[in-house]
């Protein structure tokens, strides 16, 4: 029994040595997007409920190195919030806002449904397509760092990564943002089953979208990021992430609310990459049975006791070394965090089994899959292309 508690510790150990390189590559590879672009590109933005940031998010927009043609502003109904929020926006934006009503979504996630009927907008006059969320803050050159690449690396579909940023002291926000922050940080193959293009922050060129069928992609599905990235490769497209693109996504959730995000992504992981979700099982389970493999052997006296301290310690400091490298990398890729955030995150690094049991509970709840809750939408799941809208409830103000 001893030999196989050492082992489980060993393998954690692993696990940390891995994750803490992940940063120092992240570190290592890291080049800020700030090529100059110039192209016609009409920014797709579907919205629901409550969007206090929209005028900071407009603002963000004008202040684009490379401005947009327009904004398309998708929403699901004329009783929608965001309907509202988004009309007030038209007349003193310093570029074009076009405000659509999609309807209610009957067979798919009401996202996709609302960036549907934005793509029905896009004309002959524009040259790029980007998609966004509405909870990003992106930088002057977040549009021009998207569509460099496609108009002089001849890539055709440009995505970057989500960044999670604490902005409200609570446990919930710096859970979510440990565990996010790690994932955006491992190291993706280059392979068409591994590839995932982020739907908040993507640019795809007018024709590119049209040889992939980009709308058609987004039928009968809840996932925009996954469907799109299967029908991208299956349609031949060369697909990029750009690593050093980490768009800032401030997080001020609390634990409830924060576990019910987390698990949202991982039961969309598990409807469309089941492989990937076994193995993010696997490997957080297994870090978290190092700990406990640890303890046990402190606490039966066994022959490997003083071994097993020591190596308790020494997943402490890669934790703490971990986010210490993350903060570098945030810092770097001018996204930093306040001091206060900076001590949390660090000493979630210490104490990580905390962040640990949170990610593996995150993910054993995603198991069940037939229910997905998504905003004011509830979905029944009976596979990945049989989404069904089971209800509704009313939008929060």
């Amino acid at each position: 029994m001893d030999v196989l508690l050492v082992t489980v510790v060993v393998l954690g150990l692993a696990m940390s040595v891995a994750s803490v390189a992940s940063a120092v590559r992240k570190m290592l590879w890291m080049h800020l997007p700030k090529e100059p672009a110039r192209a016609r590109v009409s920014v797709i933005l579907p919205l629901t409920g409550a969007v206090p940031q929209l005028g900071e998010l407009v603002r963000l927009l004008a202040e684009q190195t490379l401005p947009p043609r327009r904004l398309i502003i998708s929403v699901e109904s004329e009783d929608d919030p965001a309907c509202g929020a988004a009309r007030t926006m038209v007349q003193d934006a310093p570029f074009p806002i076009e405000v659509v009503v999609a309807g209610p979504a009957t067979d798919q996630a009401q996202k996709c449904h609302n960036q549907q009927v934005a793509l029905d907008q896009i004309d002959v006059n524009d040259d790029m397509i980007a998609l966004m969320d509405g909870d990003i803050r992106p930088s002057i050159h977040w549009l021009s760092g998207l569509v460099a690449p496609i108009l002089y690396e001849d890539f055709h579909l440009v995505t970057g990564h989500r960044w999670q940023q604490v902005t409200a002291p609570r446990l919930g926000a710096h859970l979510v943002t440990a565990v996010d922050r790690a994932v955006t940080l491992t190291p993706r193959l280059d392979r068409d089953g591994t590839r995932v293009v982020w739907g908040g922050s993507m640019a795809i060129s007018v024709d590119s979208a049209a040889h992939m069928n980009l709308r058609g992609s987004l039928d009968h599905t809840l996932s925009d990021d996954l469907s799109v990235s299967r029908q991208a490769a299956e349609s031949g497209l060369k697909l990029v992430t750009r690593g050093s693109m980490l768009v800032a996504s401030p997080s001020d959730l609390r634990l409830i609310p924060a576990w019910r995000f987390a698990r949202r992504q991982y039961q969309i992981c598990h409807i469309y990459r089941p492989w990937l979700w076994r193995l993010a099982l696997l490997l957080i389970g297994l870090r978290l049975g190092a700990w406990a493999a640890g303890v046990a052997l402190i606490a039966t006296a066994s022959p490997f006791a003083e071994w097993a301290v020591s190596a308790l310690l020494t997943l402490s400091v890669l934790g703490f070394a971990k986010q210490y490298l993350v903060g570098v990398v945030a810092a770097w890729a001018e996204v930093p965090d306040p001091a206060s955030v900076r001590l949390g995150q660090l000493a979630l690094g210490i104490v990580q089994p905390v962040a640990d049991a949170f990610h593996f509970s995150v993910i054993l709840g995603a198991a069940w899959t037939r229910t997905v809750r998504w905003g004011h939408v509830t979905y029944d799941v009976q596979g990945p292309d049989r989404i069904r809208v089971k209800r509704r409830r009313p939008f929060s103000h």
